[in-house]
């Protein structure tokens, strides 16, 4: 028995019937020497092989009575690999635009939370003789660094291995969780709770102070934002239940050398791209443009491996700089944005921040998120950022899966109430991934802001090639 953090306690409590925490991803692989009819069963089996590496794939969640404290993970005695990897219903190969809706479909709906906080569905034969796996993993389970790590312990690095290269763990031990043993260790972690809780103040307060002092030198506090200050736009408000998908293929080492020509990151570009993007989406919604839009920007914790939990990220939120309307000037001002939120990440050690979120009680949470949906709060209230934006590095070098290679990497990041729009970007062999989900009734078709983000590059590049 294993108890949550608090971080990983508020993503299992806050999401509701419109903002679903879980993490997608879209596997598309070659067709391989696996059957189509073969192939979920096949998939199956790879997986249980390998199961019992990833930390808590066996493992459900038990809570703690009126969610008085943080819930626990134990191990699932029911545990069924048929209940977790299904086949897609076809009535043969699906298209492109059968596998989106499909994707979209399962994106769409939460994660059952009386089993293992994880779903895949296998769509055995694609119209050009590929094949796909759609993923969905609960924020409790994994952050978007994790995920590239427990994807990798699911693949092999050729198309025959004989052996598994990532290691083995014990199986769990299929015991119910103890009433008496939980109340006990509910007791232990409230006491240890107020022993903390002097120490914990006054790091808040040095927190706070030190947010001030940052946001008093320089420009810092036009390029730093805090929490709802961001302007209302079209993709902003109550969200509701129903995703769509959209995602695209940039050449890797194109990126790389307008990231190069620009003097920036390929972080650094994605934000610059999107926010243009933002502009001609937006644009065509009817939105009158000259403002600053306020991306938040997931921060992995530099110390993950020292820190407990399944999630070690935080995030900032900064100015895309929309009210500049000169290419390079937009990349100076995002370039110094981002330098100053690690540089404020670095200083404040974030992390610990975050983490102070296990003294709020899980049925407030709960409340809260419950609340906030049924009242539809974000259609009033001002948006907490406009955008989520994150950047996960991959592999640079192709895997495989049960003798397939994985072509594609696709990644859906989940939405956050007022906020209609996350994209995703993940490195993989020689491609730059880029995965969307909008919330259907806000963002609408996500395909044309895939476009605008195609658009959005093309035209960084040709204005970096012209000076």
């Amino acid at each position: 028995m294993e108890k949550l953090t608090g971080l990983d306690t508020g993503f299992y409590y806050f999401d509701s019937p419109g903002m679903h925490l879980h993490i997608g991803v879209l596997l598309v692989f070659d067709g391989g020497t696996v059957a189509a009819s073969d192939r979920l069963a096949a998939a199956q089996s790879r997986i249980l092989e390998r199961i019992d590496v990833m930390d808590h794939f066996r493992d459900r969640i038990a809570e703690v009575p009126l969610g008085l404290a943080e819930p626990y993970w134990v191990a699932d005695a029911s545990f069924d690999i048929a209940n977790h990897v299904k086949g897609a219903l076809s009535e043969g190969p699906m298209t492109r635009s059968q596998l989106i809706d499909t994707a979209s479909s399962f994106i769409s709906e939460p994660i059952d939370k009386t089993r293992p906080l994880w779903e895949l569905l296998l769509v055995p034969e694609l119209d050009d003789g590929r094949f796909a796996v759609v993923c969905k993993l609960h924020h409790t389970l994994i952050d978007g660094v994790a995920g590239i790590e427990v994807l990798a312990s699911l693949f092999d690095l050729e198309p025959e291995a004989t052996e598994f290269w990532g290691g083995t763990k014990a199986s769990p031990t299929h015991t119910p969780p103890d009433f008496d043993a939980v109340v006990r260790a509910m007791g232990n972690s409230i006491f240890s709770k107020v022993l903390r809780a002097p120490k914990d103040a006054l790091r808040m307060m040095e927190f706070v102070a030190d947010w001030l002092s940052f946001n008093a030198a320089d420009d810092n506090s036009k390029l730093l934002r805090p929490l709802f200050v961001a302007p209302r736009t079209p993709i902003n408000g109550a969200l509701d239940k129903d995703r769509s998908l959209a995602w695209t293929a940039i050449s890797l080492p194109r990126v790389k050398e307008i990231a190069r020509q620009a003097h920036i990151t390929v972080n650094d570009l994605v934000l610059v791209v999107v926010s243009f993007a933002l502009d001609d989406y937006l644009g065509a919604k009817g939105w009158p443009g000259g403002e600053d839009l306020v991306a938040m920007m997931p921060m992995a914790n530099p110390r993950r491996d020292a820190v407990s939990g399944s999630n070690q990220i935080s995030s900032l939120f900064v100015s895309l700089g929309n009210s500049l309307p000169d290419v390079r000037e937009r990349i100076s001002s995002i370039s110094r944005a981002t330098g100053a939120a690690k540089k404020f990440h670095r200083s404040a050690k974030l992390e610990e921040i975050v983490h102070l979120i296990e003294y709020v009680p899980p049925l407030l949470t709960w409340a809260l998120s419950r609340a906030l949906y049924q009242s539809r709060a974000f259609d009033f209230l001002p948006p907490a950022f406009n955008i989520l934006v994150s950047s996960v590095r991959g592999t640079d070098f192709p895997l495989y899966f049960a003798g397939s290679e994985l072509l594609e990497i696709i990644p859906f990041a989940p939405l956050a109430d007022s906020t209609g729009i996350n994209l995703t970007a993940v490195s993989y062999h020689n491609s730059l991934m880029i995965g969307v989900v909008g919330e259907t009734h806000l963002a609408g078709d996500v395909e044309l802001f895939i476009s605008a983000i195609e658009n959005s590059l093309d035209r960084v590049e040709g204005q970096l090639g012209r000076e």
